[in-house]
Order: structure tokens, then sequence, then C-alpha cells
């Protein structure tokens, strides 16, 4: 009786089998002797290649040879569609089959720089917006939603220093105005302006600015001497051979320059101050009697402009205080506080502008009326 009140065993007595039927013993033998069996037929299989189990059946083909109706059709096969060997990314253009219908890659003329000392170091290469990220992944969300076009850049090696190189980008746009606004976006706040092109900016390596519907970067490999000396010479050379055109920034050639913050610069295209009738809006800071003010101008058709300026009046009364100062050389004026913040708004012929988010109303007010009267240039 002790055996069986073990621990663990409570009052049930231990089995062992001691004879096991002869069929369990006949089956047992016979799986082991199959998995056997299948191991040797795997290991012989896997010592012979047998190139009958990947040759192409054709007849299981015949279904796509007939024509495809619908644009998920696959591409014909002709050798007149088919691309021919590295075309596919041929930097002077060719067809591209990143879509369902083949369509040509953007191409235009090549880019020549005739300068001493520069030597192209391959052919000149060209971008649509459709294809733009295969160059600047990651950026070009933003230079399509400015209505890029194409971008057309090539190298040049800097011959009087080995190793060197100048890498020019020329992004051209549908309108001078969104070049602009996509050269203002990526401005550099520490960039120093350039004498000859009033859009533009130079860094420690590179000269960045707009001219015409064309966003021009120029950028060095290194700051060696002959290389900064070449990469600004490319840049001059650029300003020069590109068309002068400032279709639809007249309201940036009217920011006045006296006591501007040049880095601060920014084009807003729409719902400028949350209006919905602000576009096109041209917008920086200025010094101006200790303080720091910051000052759009917006240009339209005169009714426009007129409609814009009393639908902003009307917004700021209901969010705040609002009061109409004299006209100031045929402008009107109205000041308000909204928030905390000062705004003074004038609106004169096709013209629209003013101070906002100012913490003085008297500056605001004053740099408003001395801008009017052309005191302020």
């Amino acid at each position: 009786m002790a055996n069986e009140k073990k621990s663990g065993a409570g009052n049930r007595r231990q089995f062992v089998r001691t004879n096991i039927p002869l069929a369990e013993r006949v089956a047992s033998v016979v799986i082991v002797v199959l998995l056997a069996g299948i191991g040797i037929a795997i290991a012989i299989k896997g010592k012979h290649f047998d190139p009958n189990l990947f040759t192409v059946r054709t007849d299981s083909l015949k279904s796509t040879a007939a024509a495809v109706e619908g644009k998920a059709g696959t591409a014909p096969s002709t050798p007149e569609t088919k691309p021919a060997a590295g075309e596919e990314n041929s930097a002077e253009g060719g067809m591209d089959y990143s879509s369902d219908t083949p369509k040509p890659v953007a191409k235009g003329e090549p880019m020549e720089i005739s300068l001493a000392g520069l030597k192209p170091m391959s052919a000149t290469e060209f971008y649509s917006s459709d294809n733009l990220f295969e160059k600047i992944d990651g950026r070009a969300p933003a230079y399509q939603g400015f209505n890029v076009q194409q971008l057309r850049c090539r190298s040049f090696n800097v011959v009087a220093a080995a190793g060197s190189y100048v890498d020019v980008y020329e992004y051209r746009f549908d309108s001078p105005v969104d070049a602009f606004g996509m050269f203002a976006l990526e401005r550099d706040p520490k960039g120093r302006p350039l004498d000859f092109a009033p859009d533009g900016y130079s860094g420690e390596m590179g000269y960045f600015y707009r001219q015409g519907a064309v966003y021009v970067q120029i950028i060095a490999s290194d700051v060696k001497a002959e290389t900064l000396a070449l990469t600004k010479a490319v840049a001059q050379n650029r300003a020069k051979e590109l068309p002068a055109d400032d279709r639809g920034l007249a309201g940036r050639r009217k920011l006045p320059a006296a006591g501007m913050i040049a880095d601060t610069v920014a084009f807003v295209p729409e719902n400028a101050q949350g209006q919905a009738a602000f576009k096109n809006v041209f917008q920086a800071k200025y010094n101006f009697d200790g303080a720091e003010l910051p000052f759009f101008i917006m240009v339209a058709a005169p009714d426009d402009a007129a409609k814009a300026w009393k639908s902003f009046q009307d917004f700021c009364a209901r969010f705040g205080k609002v009061e109409s100062l004299p006209d100031v050389n045929g402008g009107k004026i109205f000041s308000a506080q909204v928030f905390g913040k000062w705004k003074v708004v004038y609106q004169r012929d096709g013209e629209l502008g003013g101070v906002f988010d100012a913490a003085d109303a008297a500056k605001a007010q004053a740099f408003v009326e001395k801008y009017l009267r052309g005191e302020i240039k």
C-alpha cells in the first residue's frame, strides 16, 4: 500500500506494456521503410536536373497573342514599340514605358555653356513633371504643386581642378509666378542677395535664382577657388541666356526695397490671410522704426481688389475691432485688432495690401501711410 501512495501517483497503479501485438509491430516497420524510401527518392531527384520542368509551354501563351482591348492590356510586342537597349533611361529622350500607354519622355535643346575651363561631363538630361522623382526623389511633389513643366540639367568638369565639377539645374515652370513660388519656398534664409538676378541668392557652394519662368540652381562640387569661380561664371551666364519675364509678378515688384529683410520674401498663391479672394500675394518682413513688420501686396483688377478689401474688413469685424482711417494719397485704409495682433490694410486702384500681425498699431499705420505717400520705396 505504501507504493500506491507515492507523490503524484495517487491511487493509480503505473502501467507498462510488455506485450506488443504483431500487427502494430508490422505497421511500425512499414512506416519506417516508407519514410526511408521517400528520403532516398528525394536525394536521387535532387542530384539530377530535369530541364523539361522549366520549359515554357508556348501553347499556354496563345491567348495573349490576340488583340487586347482596354487600357489594362499588355503592351504590343512588335519591334516598333519595344525599347532599344538602354532606351528606358535615355538622357536625351525616348519612350517612357512606366505606364500602360507609352509616351515620349521630355525633350529639349541640349544645354550648351561656352566658358573657358568648363567641359561637359555627359549629355544633357531631361525630365518631365511625371518622372521628375527619378532625379529629385522626395522633393518632386513640391515642384509639381507649382506646375513644373520640365527639368533640364547637366554637369560640367572644371578643367583646372581635377575631380571638380559644376551641376546646373534649370526647372521650367508654366509661369514666372510659379517659378518664383518654388524659389521662395526653398529659399535659404542665410543666402546673400545677387547683383545679377533680383530674385536670387548665393550660398556657400551655389547660386539660386528665378529668371523668367525658370528656377535655376548652380551647385559646385567643392569650395576650391577654381570651382567657385566657374560656378559664379556659369550662374551669370545662365542669367544672361535665359529670357527675362516678370508676368504676374507685379505684386513682387511693388514690395518696397527699403527696410526689407531679404530672406523673408514669400509668395502665397491662394488663401492668403485666410481669405479665398486673396490670390497671388507677395509678402515680406521689414525693419521699421525699431519694429519688425510683415507687409503684403496683391495686384488684381480694381473691382476685384475693392471687393477683396471690403470682404477682409468685414471678416476682421466679425473676430475683432475695426476702425476706418482717413484716406492717404487715394488709398482707403482700415485698422483692425484681431486676436491681440494689429492689421492696417489699404486698397488703391488695383492694389491691396498692408501690415499684418503687428504688435504696435501706431507703427503699422505709419508704415502703410508712408508707403502710400511714396516715402518708402
